[in-house]
């Protein structure tokens, strides 16, 4: 019983702390920012691929304003979200870990979002990327950490 006592408030700390969802201070302008917390993997042309682990903040956010042209979900575990906006297409893919197997999406499709905006989370250990007009000059490098909906990626 005793050991229960630990266990219950243990449990209630993570599930607080996994669900954390700190202020965020978004720039201003035509710049792109980070869909998510986490590492740079790799860049590969117009394609940041970003890890997310489990100390990260697992909320995603829209890179850029403009309307969600369609979500495609292929199960439970990914899925990817198209957004035009005045600067061009971007697409933004979500996978989670083989542990929690979730990606939950708060937006809609032909919904308008803001730069910023929560677009959903994946719960603990997880992958996102995004794909950018190619013409966008790419501001961050493999390896930094980036914070969603702060960093800037390009511009």
């Amino acid at each position: 019983m005793k050991l229960l006592s630990y266990v219950i408030p243990a449990i209630f700390l993570g599930y607080i702390y996994f669900n954390r969802n700190p202020t965020r201070n978004i720039p201003p302008g035509d710049t792109v920012v980070s869909p998510a917390d986490g590492t740079i993997q790799y860049i590969k042309d117009n394609r940041i691929d970003i890890f997310i682990n489990l100390y990260d903040i697992h909320i995603q956010r829209a890179p850029f304003q403009g309307q969600i042209t369609n979500i495609i979900s292929k199960s439970s575990m990914y899925n990817v979200i198209e957004l035009e906006t005045k600067l061009g297409h971007i697409t933004i893919e979500r996978w989670a870990g083989e542990l929690a197997r979730t990606v939950t999406t708060d937006v809609k499709p032909y919904q308008y979002i803001e730069k910023g905006q929560i677009l959903g989370r994946i719960l603990l250990g997880s992958h996102t990327s995004i794909t950018i007009p190619p013409f966008l000059s790419i501001k961050v490098k493999p390896y930094q950490h980036v914070l969603a909906g702060e960093t800037v990626l390009a511009e």
